[in-house]
């Protein structure tokens, strides 16, 4: 069977079929480093939380991390911090890599296909020989499984534009990227992204209220956590604003969307091909940035103020949050499975 894999800068899961059924399974993108101290290994186990061994430090990866890390007094860190692969962390590497591992399983046969996102938007697009690209994909290869790479919001018009025949736009809110696809039948015609997500969002909350804490050094840094709970808030309005810090975070997912849809306003100027197909569109929405009152009155009042050029029908935001680009990364899967079987029956 085919499998999906959503990797994302704060979220890694994974999808697939078992008989009738749709299997999923995650990880926070998290990872925790302790010292190889007697007391940290009786503590571990004594708890029964497993740990890995590494560079002579013992290493907690994922929910583990999160949960845990302040029995320790330790902040956990990100396996993928802003959306890119550390390249002078060998401990954070292999870390990822061993939760990966863990999350993907093995395949029924060897060489299925799996579906797979990433972090970065467009740079895997382009930079085809990145390190980064090569590092994930040596890591389903070894597990096994072919990679198949897709954009985000491509994968989320897979799962939910079923019924448009997998044609209109998806947008995609990350923790590191926001993104933005526009897709005719099943077929991506342009694609654009900007670094911005929910970490930058967090970024410039803690600056603006004061969310410090103390790093281990005893040095002030931003209290990234409480800016996040802050903004996840249940009480929390975008449109129309309640306080002063709606009003402050209004204005950030202001600027986030508008500089994602005004960058694809630019993108669909040199693509004509791409403004040609039958109008008007859905537009499905998926991310947790997404998730907060009033995020789709600034969604329209975007496209609209960037002079969007492709007319849309409607905003639906996705049903199924958590698996939804795992879900498009499984069909992709599966239908690029069915080409190749397709072409194998040609040949013989």
């Amino acid at each position: 069977m085919s499998v999906g894999l959503d990797i994302g800068a704060s979220q890694i899961r994974c999808l697939r079929r078992r008989d009738a059924q749709l299997v999923g399974r995650s990880a926070k993108a998290q990872f925790t480093v302790l010292p190889d101290a007697p007391k940290f290994r009786a503590l571990l186990a004594a708890g029964q939380i497993p740990f890995a061994v590494c560079d002579e430090a013992l290493t907690i990866v994922g929910d583990n991390a999160a949960e845990y890390s302040n029995l320790f007094n330790v902040r956990p860190q990100s396996l993928i911090p802003h959306g890119r692969l550390p390249t002078n962390d060998p401990v954070a590497r292999q870390s990822l890599a061993a939760l990966v591992d863990a999350l993907l399983g093995e395949p029924d046969q060897p060489g299925e296909m799996c579906g797979v996102t990433f972090p970065g938007g467009e740079s895997f697009q382009s930079l085809a020989t990145s390190s980064e690209l090569e590092f994930f994909s040596r890591l389903i290869r070894l597990r096994g499984f072919f990679p198949q790479v897709l954009s985000a919001g491509m994968a989320a018009v897979l799962a939910e534009l079923s019924r448009h025949c997998f044609t209109g736009l998806g947008l995609s809110f990350g923790a590191a990227t926001s993104e933005l696809v526009v897709a005719h039948r099943g077929i991506e015609l342009l694609m654009c992204s900007i670094p911005k997500g929910g970490d930058w969002l967090d970024e410039q909350l803690a600056q603006e209220f004061g969310d410090m804490l103390r790093d281990d050094a005893g040095e002030p840094i931003l209290d990234l956590a409480k800016s996040e709970t802050r903004r996840r808030s249940a009480e929390r309005l975008l449109s129309p604003a309640n306080d002063d810090t709606d009003c402050f975070l209004a204005g950030l997912h202001r600027d986030l969307i508008y500089s994602l849809i005004r960058s694809a306003t630019f993108a669909l100027a040199s693509h004509p091909r791409a403004t040609e197909i039958p109008q008007p569109l859905p537009a499905i929405i998926v991310g947790g940035v997404s998730r907060i009152a009033g995020f789709e009155d600034l969604l329209w009042k975007s496209f609209e103020l960037a002079r969007f050029p492709l007319a849309i029908r409607e905003i639906r935001f996705s049903t199924r949050h958590d698996f939804t680009v795992a879900r498009g990364g499984l069909i992709n899967a599966q239908l690029e499975s069915e080409i190749r079987q397709q072409q194998l029956s040609r040949a013989a």
